[in-house]
C-alpha cells in the first residue's frame, strides 16, 4: 500500500512537472522540441562537445531563427537572427550574464564579465582607460618581444609537416596577457609544464563541462565527483598567483608613496602595471577597491585575453592556409609598409596601415568567431520584438551560427576578406566582440595582438593546409576536438 501510494506521488509530481512546462511553452509561444517531465530537453544535450554546434544546426534548419528549449525546468532562447540580437545586446535591461556563467564565479568572481547592475557599470567605467590606445601602444613591445621567441619556435619545426598550432599560441597568449595585465612575465613558452599554465587548461576544461552536460551543473551532483578536487586545486594555484602579484606591486606602489592616480604620472605613458594600477589605486566613494575585487578583475582579464586570442589566431591560420592568394596579399601589403627592414618590429601606428590584414581578421572570425555563444538572463517579463520571454529564461545568442547564415551572407561558407571592404548591411550581422553596452572591452587590444602575430608569420612562413580538418567545439571559446593543424615552410 505505502509502495502504492509512493508511485502515486512520483506520477503525481511528474505529470504536474509537465503540465507546468506545457503551459510554460504555451506562454513562451516559440517552436521547439516538447520537453519531458523534469528532464525539459536535457536529454537532447547529452552529446559529444563536438557534436554540439552540429545539434544546434539541427534545431535552426527544423524551428528557424528563434528556438524554445528547457533544460530541466529552466527555459532557454536560443536567437540566431540580428532582427532579435539586436534589441537584446543594445538595452540595458539586459545586461545580466545567463545562467551557464555562474560556473565561472568560482574563478572570476564578481569580475566585469560575471558581474551585473552598478557592481558592473562601475567597474566597467573606471576600467575602460586601461585599454586607452596611450596603454595599449605600451604593449606593443610585449607582443613583439614574445612574438620573436614563438617565430624562432616555429622556424625549428617548419619543415613541412602538420603541426597542432592551439597549444603553441595558447603559451605565448598567455605570455602577452600576463605581462601586459599583471606587469610579470610567466615565461609560459619556456616553462609550458608550470603549475600555472596547467591549471588555466584544467579549469577551462572543467567550467566548459559543466556548461555543455546538465547533470554536472548541479552543485549537489557535481561537488560529489572528483572534479570538484581537481578544481579546487586550480583555483588554489590561479588565484594564489594573482594575489602573489598583486601583494608585490602594492608594496612597490607603497614604497614609491603613490597612493592615487592623480599622483602615478607615468600610469598611461611608460607604466608597464597601467590597468594593475588602474585597480590598485581606484576608489569607489572614497574608498579603495578591496584585494579581492582587484584579484577578479585580474583573474577574468587573464582568463579573457588569453584563450578567446588563441582562438582567433589559430583558425586564421587554418584558413590562411587554405589560401596562398590571401597569404600573399597580406605579404605584399607588409612590403609597402616595412620597405627593405622586413625583420623590424611595427610601429604603432604602422598596425593600423594593415587594412587588408584587417580585413582577413574579420572575415576569419566570422566563419569561426572566438566566443561562439554567449547569454544574457532575462530578469523580468519583457518583449522584445514579437517575443515573449519569462522572467528567468536565459537567452542564448548564437554568434557562430548567425554569422554563417545564408540570409545575411551570400556563400557563408566560403573564406572571402574582401566582403569587408565596404560596411555590412546591419552591423550586428558581426558579432565576434559583441555588441552594445556588454561589448568587448579589450577588442583592440585584441585587435593588436592578432595583427602582430599573424603579420609576423606571414612574413616568415608560407602556410599550407593539413590534412587533419578542426572539429569545432562550442566550449568556453570556439576549440577543436583534433587541434588546429596547418602547416609550416619558411619564406627564403
Amino acid at each position: 500500500m505505502i509502495i502504492l501510494l509512493l508511485v502515486f506521488i512520483l506520477v503525481l509530481l511528474l505529470v504536474v512537472n509537465w503540465i507546468r512546462l506545457l503551459k510554460e511553452c504555451y506562454t513562451i509561444n516559440l517552436p521547439g522540441p516538447i520537453p519531458l517531465p523534469l528532464l525539459g530537453n536535457a536529454h537532447l544535450f547529452v552529446v559529444k562537445s563536438s557534436e554540439f554546434l552540429n545539434l544546434i544546426q539541427r534545431f535552426i534548419d527544423k524551428y528557424g531563427d528563434v528556438i524554445r528549449i528547457h533544460f530541466f525546468s529552466t527555459p532557454y532562447v536560443v536567437l540566431n537572427h540580428p532582427k532579435y540580437i539586436e534589441p537584446l545586446i543594445t538595452s540595458m535591461d539586459y545586461i545580466t550574464k545567463g545562467q551557464s556563467y555562474g560556473f565561472l564565479t568560482c574563478w572570476l568572481g564578481q569580475g566585469l564579465l560575471t558581474s551585473t547592475g552598478q557592481r558592473w557599470k562601475t567597474h566597467r567605467k573606471f576600467l575602460t582607460p586601461a585599454f586607452h590606445f596611450n596603454i595599449l601602444q605600451n604593449f606593443l613591445p610585449v607582443f613583439c618581444k614574445n612574438q620573436k621567441i614563438f617565430t624562432e619556435k616555429l622556424k625549428k619545426i617548419a619543415d613541412g609537416r602538420s603541426i597542432d598550432m592551439f597549444p603553441l599560441v595558447a603559451l605565448a597568449a598567455l605570455d602577452n596577457v600576463t605581462e601586459s595585465i599583471m606587469g610579470v612575465c610567466v615565461d609560459a613558452q619556456k616553462h609550458s609544464e608550470s603549475e600555472y599554465v596547467k591549471s588555466i587548461e584544467e579549469l577551462s576544461t572543467i567550467v566548459s563541462m559543466r556548461m555543455q552536460i546538465p547533470i554536472l551543473g548541479e552543485d549537489i551532483i557535481f561537488n560529489l565527483l572528483p572534479y570538484k578536487t581537481r578544481q579546487d586545486k586550480a583555483l588554489q594555484i590561479l588565484h594564489g598567483q594573482t594575489y602573489k602579484v598583486i601583494k608585490a606591486r602594492s608594496e612597490e606602489l607603497k614604497k614609491a608613496n603613490i597612493t592615487s592616480l592623480n599622483e602615478s604620472n607615468d600610469i598611461g605613458i611608460k607604466n608597464k602595471h597601467a590597468f594593475l594600477d588602474l585597480l590598485l589605486l581606484a576608489e569607489q566613494d572614497g574608498t579603495k577597491i578591496d584585494a579581492e575585487s582587484v584579484r577578479e578583475e585580474v583573474d577574468t582579464f587573464m582568463f579573457e585575453g588569453h584563450d578567446t586570442t588563441t582562438s582567433g589566431i589559430v583558425y586564421t591560420l587554418h584558413c590562411l592556409s587554405k589560401r596562398r592568394d590571401v597569404q600573399e596579399k597580406i605579404y605584399e601589403e607588409l612590403k609597402t609598409i616595412f620597405g627593405d627592414n622586413m625583420n623590424r618590429d611595427p610601429t604603432y601606428q604602422e598596425l593600423h596601415q594593415m587594412k587588408y590584414l584587417e580585413l582577413v581578421l574579420k572575415e576569419s572570425m566570422r566563419l569561426f568567431p572566438p566566443v561562439p555563444l554567449i547569454q544574457r538572463m532575462i530578469v523580468k517579463d519583457s518583449e522584445i520584438g514579437d517575443i515573449n520571454l519569462i522572467k528567468g529564461t536565459s537567452v542564448v545568442i548564437d554568434i557562430f551560427h548567425m554569422q554563417r547564415n545564408p540570409a545575411l551572407y551570400d556563400d557563408p561558407l566560403e573564406f572571402r576578406p574582401e566582403r569587408f571592404e565596404k560596411p555590412l548591411q546591419n552591423p550586428f550581422n558581426w558579432l565576434a566582440f559583441s555588441a552594445g553596452p556588454r561589448n568587448c572591452i579589450g577588442q583592440k587590444f585584441a585587435m593588436m595582438e592578432l595583427k602582430v602575430t599573424i603579420s609576423e608569420i606571414v612574413k616568415n612562413f608560407v602556410l599550407y593546409p593539413s590534412e587533419i580538418e578542426p572539429v569545432l567545439c562550442a566550449d568556453l571559446i570556439l576549440r577543436s576536438k583534433t587541434g588546429v593543424h596547418v602547416k609550416l615552410v619558411q619564406r627564403h
